[in-house]
Order: C-alpha cells, then structure tokens, then sequence
C-alpha cells in the first residue's frame, strides 16, 4: 500500500512538475508578447509627441500670422477712420 501511494505521489509531482513547466514556458510567450506590445506603443507613443510638436510649432506660426494680420486690420481701419473724418469734414 505505501510503495502504491509512494509510486502514485511520485506521479502526480512529475506532472505537476510538467505542467509547471508548460505553463512557465507559457508565461515566458506572455512576456515577450506584452514587451512586444509595449515596445510597439512606446513607438507609436514617441511618433505622437514628434507630431504634436510639429503640430504645435505651426499653431504657433499660425497664431503669430494671425495676430500679424490683427494689427494690420486694425492699423488700416485707423488710417481709413482718419481718411474719412477728413473727407467729412471738408
């Protein structure tokens, strides 16, 4: 009875001990698996700052246009406002 017992427990642990290692083996796949994953999004994730600062720069030259062209309108409408009281009043 013991050496059956002995025998069986013996069995179980090398299967277990199997299927220790297939799961490891698994585990092992899972890691890479996510560190490829992980590896794709920093570099997408880089790509995306490299945008948003492209991005960024030509909001800035566009602001800096825009607020150009502001002063300019509002330099012309003073000029014509002048230009026009001078006509009214003659």
């Amino acid at each position: 009875m013991k050496t059956t017992i002995m025998k069986t427990a013996a069995m179980i642990l090398t299967v277990g001990l199997f299927a220790g290692c297939a799961t490891n083996s698994g585990l092992q796949e899972d890691v890479a698996n996510a560190q490829a994953a992980a590896d794709a999004a920093m570099k997408a994730a880089k790509e995306a700052q490299l945008d948003a600062a492209t991005a960024q720069g030509t909001a800035d030259a566009a602001l800096k246009a825009a607020n150009s062209a502001k002063d300019a309108a509002e330099a012309c409408s003073e000029r014509c406002g002048r230009m026009s009281e001078k006509a009214m009043a003659k």
